[in-house]
């Protein structure tokens, strides 16, 4: 693994992270926007170049998360 490709893995999980793991509700929406877009972005990155499944199978599962997270905050309100 090339050193740019482990940075950018490291980042989508860094932001997905925060985004669990916020617990301001006027902050959780924004990072949860911003870590899907890092996660996308990554999935992009990914696909054209599936070396790794492991990580292309976490990508998904973040994806499928959020969009849970996402819809159960819409329930919310």
């Amino acid at each position: 693994m090339q050193v740019s490709q482990a940075r950018n893995q490291s980042m989508w999980k860094q932001v997905y992270q925060e985004a669990l793991f916020e617990l301001d509700q006027t902050r959780f929406q924004p990072k949860l926007d911003a870590a899907l877009k890092a996660v996308q972005d990554r999935l992009l990155e990914v696909r054209s170049d599936p070396a790794d499944r492991r990580e292309l199978m976490e990508l998904e599962d973040a994806k499928r998360t959020i969009a849970f997270l996402r819809k159960h905050e819409l329930e919310e309100f």
